[in-house]
Parts: structure tokens; C-alpha cells; sequence
């Protein structure tokens, strides 16, 4: 027993950041931006996506559409200045269940769409006249706030015929297909972006909007370009690769590609943590489970028996807990070091201001203290010990399709 407690532990350590461990990645994140910025060489991007903040004064109705690397969701939501706003229809479907798969190569760009112009009917009640903003949580390439061209599909999403053409067109024909010309798409935005226009439009003061369901990234408010800048940073090359994250890489569909994104993103994070309890647990038939799964384990919610098949002695739990914990909470710093770069960017030589930082997605939602080890990262770890400024999480749920909502208006 002695000795498998001594193994947790020392792995645990492995996972760990200490504060210097995230002032560098810190330094290092900002670094990148500002290079991606100056149209230098970097891991991140700075692409323009053409939307300045909303007022929280917009009014009317919009349909937004939110399409990520699980889910497709369809809403009809009223936007209604200072009193907020009513979501007053809204349709979601997985893209990939028992009965169909539109995550795969055998789909075509055509399907796929005429999936999504489905629920957007549905969500529309018909043939209505509405603007519409979609949420498009891929890397595009954008030229106005209108429509842009998917770069590459990332999160395990393999339908061909999409990269390089312009997704709002793709929608748009979609749309006519099913008899739905009088919806007009007007905007598209990554989810990074909604997040944040949803956030500042419910009176958060916010610069930046973060992402980590499925997939991770971030954005910002750049005052030098009056825009939102999207950072695409789950290509941040700076993270602290271990050989459970290296193993985690080399098994996915894209070797090499999106790395930071596979230390936080739910659709990694219970990989990750399988081939630590690979380790830990001296198996190599640790079954795959989801990243819920993960976290009714770490929870106590269910044992050992029920995610993995086979029991595990007293101590053994112990050390899966523990090591969860450790893959979750360095998510988490993650998350918080590399905001922190985006806010000593902004603050440039003045002290960073209080303000929000607008999170959606599974991590903060979901998993117990991760909106304050977020703020810890930030606040305690980074931040110099005479500066005291407070930088809260702010958890948006569905900023993704208010911020779509948003993004019409502002564009319709």
C-alpha cells in the first residue's frame, strides 16, 4: 500500500505547476499573441473577426445557431436592452448518436448542412423572416463580420467538402433546400467571440471571452483594432507536456496539432486521465470513458466497478482521485496563466483593472472549484504580491447562442 501511495503522489507532482511554473507560461502566451498580433510567426493566431462589444442596448429577435464539436443547438432568442433578453425556442442535437454519425467521412458537406437548416427550422417555426447568427467553433478565415471559410475541421470531425468554402453560403443553400429562403444568415463568429459579446451584454466588464467544453480557445477585446481578436489557442505550443499528454497526442486523429487544447478540452481531459491510470494501476485495459465520467468517479458519484469494469483496492481509489483532481486543477492554472498574458497585453505597462473574464463550457460548469483555482492561477500565482486587483470568473451559460443572437444584431 505504501508503495502505491508513494507512486500517486510522485505522479500527482507531475501534473502540479508551481507559480513560477505559470508566470513563465504566462510571459510565454503573451509573447505569442503579441507576435501573432505583429503578423510574426507564433502558435496563435490573431484573426480579425470584425465585431467591436455590444452596448446591452440592442433589441429584437434573432435566431442563433451554435454548432461545436458535440452539439448542435437552434434557438429563437428576443434580445431586450437593459431588462436582458428571453430565449423563446431553442432545438439541440448531438452531432453523432446511435442512429447517424454527421462527424464523419462518409458524410457529405451537403448532409451535413441540410442537418443543421433542419433544426433552425424547427427553432424558427417555419419560414419566418429572421436574421440569424452562427456560431462556428472552427478556424476560419474571416474578411468581414458576414461569412468566413472554414480552415480545417479540428475535434475528431472529418466530413469533407466544407474546408475552404464559405460556411454562412453552405447554410444559406441549406436553408433554401428546405424551403427556409426567408432566414437569412447575417453573421458568423466563433463561440470564443459569443462568449464574450454575451457576457459584456449582461453587464460583465469583460476583454476576455474562453471556451473549454469540448475543445478550448480564446478571445479578446484588441483596442488598437477595435475588434474582437480570436487567438485560436489551442494551437499554444508553451504548455507542459507530460508522457500521458504525448500518448493522448500521438492516438488522436491529428498528431501534433491543437496541443494545448488536449490538456484542457473535454473531449481529452478523460483521456488524458486514462493513461495516467494506466500507469498508476500497472494495466494497460483502462477502457475510454468520457470526461463525465471522469468526474462522477473523481466525485464519488460512481466507483471504480462502474466507469472502468473492475474494482480497485481502498488505496487505489484514493490515488484516482487524487490524480483526477490534478488533471482537472492543472486545466485549470492552464486557463488561468494563459489569461493572464492576454491581461498584462491589455494592461501594457498601466496595472491590470478588475474586471470579469467570461467562461463557457463544461470545465467551469461542471467540475467542482475550477472557476476558483481559474482565479487562484490568476490572482495569486501570477499576479506580483503589491498588485491586489480582483479578476473574477464569470461562468455564460448559453453565451454561445446569445452571443450568435448579439452578432446578428449587431450585423443584420
Amino acid at each position: 500500500m505504501a508503495d502505491t501511495i508513494k507512486d500517486w503522489e510522485k505522479m500527482r507532482q507531475e501534473l502540479h505547476l508551481s507559480g513560477a511554473d505559470l508566470r513563465a507560461l504566462a510571459g510565454h502566451f503573451r509573447a505569442e499573441a503579441e507576435a501573432a498580433l505583429a503578423g510574426e510567426k507564433s502558435s496563435l493566431s490573431a484573426l480579425h473577426t470584425y465585431l467591436g462589444l455590444p452596448t446591452g442596448r440592442e433589441t429584437g429577435t434573432f435566431l442563433a445557431l451554435d454548432f461545436g464539436g458535440t452539439n448542435v443547438r437552434a434557438s429563437r432568442i428576443r434580445l431586450l436592452g437593459e431588462q436582458g433578453m428571453t430565449v423563446e425556442s431553442k432545438v439541440a442535437k448531438p452531432l453523432k448518436c446511435a442512429d447517424y454519425d454527421y462527424t464523419s467521412s462518409e458524410r457529405t458537406a451537403e448532409e451535413l448542412f441540410d442537418f443543421i437548416a433542419g433544426l433552425v427550422g424547427e427553432a424558427a417555426g417555419g419560414n419566418q423572416p429572421y436574421k440569424l447568427g452562427f456560431t462556428f467553433s472552427f478556424a476560419v478565415n474571416q474578411t468581414s463580420a458576414k461569412d468566413a471559410s472554414l480552415i480545417a475541421w479540428s475535434k475528431e470531425i472529418a466530413v469533407p467538402g466544407v474546408a475552404g468554402r464559405p460556411v454562412n453560403q453552405l447554410l444559406k443553400d441549406a436553408l433554401v433546400r428546405a424551403g427556409l429562403d426567408a432566414i437569412e444568415p447575417v453573421a458568423l463568429l466563433n463561440d470564443t467571440t459569443a462568449t464574450l459579446l454575451s457576457s459584456v451584454y449582461q453587464h460583465n466588464p469583460a476583454q476576455i471571452g474562453i471556451v473549454c467544453g469540448t475543445g478550448f480557445n480564446m478571445c479578446y477585446y484588441e483596442p488598437a483594432l477595435s475588434m474582437i481578436v480570436n487567438l485560436e489557442a489551442a494551437g499554444f505550443d508553451g504548455g507542459p507536456a507530460t508522457v500521458w499528454d504525448q500518448h493522448v497526442d500521438a492516438a488522436s486523429q491529428q498528431p501534433g496539432d491543437h496541443p494545448f487544447e488536449k490538456m484542457i478540452g473535454g473531449r481529452y481531459l478523460s483521456e488524458v486521465y486514462g493513461q495516467v491510470l494506466c500507469d498508476f494501476l500497472g494495466r494497460a485495459d483502462v477502457p475510454y470513458f468520457t470526461t463525465r465520467e471522469m468526474n462522477e468517479l473523481i466525485s464519488g458519484v460512481k466507483s471504480a466497478e462502474d466507469i472502468l469494469g473492475f474494482a480497485v483496492t481502498a488505496a487505489e481509489a484514493e490515488g484516482m482521485k487524487a490524480l483526477g483532481k490534478a488533471v482537472f486543477a492543472r486545466a485549470a492554472q492552464l486557463i488561468g496563466a494563459a489569461s493572464f498574458g492576454i491581461l498584462s497585453h491589455l494592461a501594457g505597462e498601466e496595472a491590470i483593472k478588475e474586471q470579469a473574464i467570461a467562461i463557457e463550457g463544461s470545465l467551469v460548469e461542471k467540475i467542482k472549484g475550477v472557476p476558483a483555482l481559474i482565479e487562484d492561477a490568476i490572482c495569486v500565482f501570477c499576479m506580483a504580491p503589491t498588485e491586489n486587483t480582483r479578476i473574477r470568473v464569470a461562468p455564460n451559460n448559453n453565451g454561445a447562442s446569445l452571443g450568435a443572437a448579439i452578432a446578428a444584431a449587431l450585423c443584420g
